[in-house]
């Protein structure tokens, strides 16, 4: 099952478990998300292709990361008059699972995304909450450097660990715990 879906401007050929990159949506890391403007869906052999939309059909994906895209230089220059400008510009890039593929009439009562698609946001939930480094936490350089001196390079082994274990690491102390547990609940891995 596909759809080719519309959203900030661009079209997508996505399906269920597919992660894509779109440019800035206004959303928040973890929430879900309904696209309305589906322009084509296609199961088993049965295609819908809409005028312009397809009726009652949405996606639903969970955003899992936001991130700035490449620095691009933009140069005007008139030959002749003394006019140069010069400009740099990041894109907002807005990463999106997509969890399911609804269609009008037949699933309209279902609420909540497939299993498959559940298994598949649980999974990405946990790779995540493992597999992220300490310098991607945002943490102070000296805490930084502490953590990884003591041979903690994930928050995994970060989460291994307990106060007194992490107090007895040289130069980090109570401020720097403090640091490390506010980052933490801020980023939803401790409660």
């Amino acid at each position: 099952m596909y759809a080719i879906i519309e959203t900030c401007g661009k079209q997508y050929r996505v399906s269920p478990g597919q992660s894509i990159e779109v440019s800035g949506l206004a959303v928040n890391v973890g929430e879900m998300v309904d696209i309305d403007d589906v322009l084509l869906v296609a199961d088993d052999g049965k295609v819908e292709v809409g005028k312009p939309t397809v009726p009652g059909a949405r996606v639903r994906a969970k955003v899992v990361g936001r991130r700035r895209g490449r620095r691009i230089t933009v140069f005007k220059f008139r030959g002749g008059n003394r006019y140069r400008r010069k400009r740099g510009h990041r894109q907002d890039c807005t990463t999106l699972l997509i969890a399911d593929i609804l269609r009008g009439g037949v699933e309209e009562g279902r609420q909540a995304p497939s299993e498959a698609a559940e298994e598949l946001l649980a999974k990405e939930e946990a790779a995540v909450s493992t597999n992220v480094p300490i310098e991607g936490l945002g943490l102070s350089a000296r805490v930084e450097g502490a953590l990884t001196g003591a041979g903690l390079k994930t928050v995994a082994d970060l989460l291994q660990k307990d106060e007194k274990e992490l107090l007895a690491v040289r130069g980090f102390g109570a401020r720097s715990l403090e640091q490390v547990q506010a980052v933490l609940r801020e980023k939803g891995f401790i409660k």
